[in-house]
């Protein structure tokens, strides 16, 4: 398969997961599994750092994440809301907490996560739009971490996600 072809697929999912539409869902993951897979994972993690930097910003608001951890325990009964934390907090300078939550556990904390922060009034343009700063965050971090001799290289001097960023 393509790359704009595995994209376009890859953003159907996001659509329909965060849409909620269950049938949907299911649908594209047979057309996802088991070959994009690991693709498909790098994608929705990308999409969901995306997501957390677009909602937190620079620095990690405990008071926020505190509010955001109730809204997943309300809206996503059956997902750890303590594990979605833990990955949020992985992303801002407390990477072992990454060892917290299962690998096989992600995509449901992650996609919990993601349909709470972007909502069910976000625009085919604003979803458009976050797929492709996401595209973009993956390539970024990527690079970054083959390319970097930091510690944290998927961040930059500052310690923001480095969306794109190159060394």
């Amino acid at each position: 398969m393509e790359y704009r072809d595995r994209h376009a697929l890859f953003c159907a999912h996001a659509r329909a997961v965060l849409s909620g539409d269950a049938a949907e869902t299911a649908r594209i993951e047979q057309l996802v599994w088991p070959d994009h897979l690991l693709s498909h994972h790098a994608f929705a993690f990308a999409l969901f750092a995306t997501c957390v930097s677009d909602h937190f910003g620079e620095d990690l608001d405990r008071a926020r994440l505190d509010i955001l951890t109730e809204g997943v325990r309300r809206t996503a009964p059956g997902v750890s809301a303590l594990k979605v934390e833990a990955l949020i907090r992985a992303c801002y300078d407390e990477p072992h907490l990454l060892m917290e939550a299962p690998q096989s556990e992600h995509p449901a904390l992650i996609w919990a996560a993601c349909r709470f922060i972007v909502g069910p009034d976000r625009t085919e343009e604003g979803l458009a739009d976050l797929f492709d700063r996401a595209d973009t965050t993956g390539r970024g971090t990527a690079r970054g971490i083959f390319a970097s001799s930091r510690m944290r290289a998927w961040r930059d001097e500052a310690g923001r996600i480095a969306p794109g960023r190159a060394e």
